[in-house]
C-alpha cells in the first residue's frame, strides 16, 4: 500500500524560518552550556563550538558523532 502525502511548500519554508528565529546560543551560554553554530558556507560536519568562558573551537563532527577539534 502506498500513502500519498501533499506537502505545503510555503508552510515548509515558515517551519525553516520559525527554526532560524529561535537561536537559543546565549542562554545556552549563560547556563554555562556550550554552543554549537554554523557559518554559510562551512563544510558538512564542521562547526563552530563556542565556550561561556569566550573560548573558539572549529571542529569536526565525525560519523559516529565524535568531536576533532580542527583549530581554536
Amino acid at each position: 500500500m502506498v500513502q500519498k502525502m501533499e506537502l505545503d511548500i510555503e508552510s515548509i519554508f515558515e517551519d525553516t524560518n520559525s527554526i532560524e528565529e529561535d537561536d537559543n546560543t546565549k542562554e545556552l551560554l549563560n547556563n554555562g552550556i556550550p554552543a554549537y553554530i554554523k557559518e554559510s558556507g562551512m563544510a558538512n560536519g564542521v562547526m563552530i563550538k563556542l565556550y561561556p568562558n569566550g573560548k573558539k573551537e572549529t571542529i569536526h563532527i565525525d560519523k559516529t558523532f565524535h568531536e576533532i577539534v580542527v583549530n581554536f
